[in-house]
């Protein structure tokens, strides 16, 4: 698999964690629920299973068929950076980085949201990264 496709396969995870992340920030604030529960139960389970449907792409284009045990351990590499960036934005050290970047009107009202989806922007692009290597692994035979 080239590079720029890699990249490409990556970029949309990334999109669809941060999209997903800025409605359910969205979501919790309309409604009044607590934004952080919804991420921990939600992003981690959504991760996994578009990761499963993009890599099940790459699979197809490199070997013609899909090899679903092989794409479901490749999708672990998105479940394992969602939880992981997740944890890295809880911590206000990191999350400050991101929300001193924003307009001061959206700082307090949006700026855990937006610093979470940054974060999954991030985990989608390395889960997917990493992910779309191994799909793209044919067994023998193949």
């Amino acid at each position: 698999m080239a590079t720029g496709e890699t990249i490409g396969y990556g970029l949309a995870h990334g999109l669809l964690l941060f999209t997903v992340t800025t409605l359910i920030g969205l979501f919790s604030t309309q409604v009044g629920v607590n934004f952080t529960p919804l991420t921990w139960i939600f992003l981690p389970i959504f991760g996994y299973s578009v990761s499963i449907g993009l890599l099940s792409a790459v699979n197809i284009g490199a070997c013609g068929s899909v090899n679903l045990p092989l794409v479901a351990r490749a999708s672990i590499f998105t479940l394992g950076s969602v939880v992981a960036f997740l944890g890295i934005s809880s911590l206000a050290f990191f999350r400050n980085f991101i929300i001193s970047a924003l307009p001061f009107n959206l700082q307090q009202s949006f700026g855990v949201v937006f610093a979470t989806a940054f974060y999954m922007f991030w985990a989608g692009l390395y889960g997917g990264a990493f992910g779309t290597g191994f799909a793209s692994s044919c067994p023998k035979g193949s």
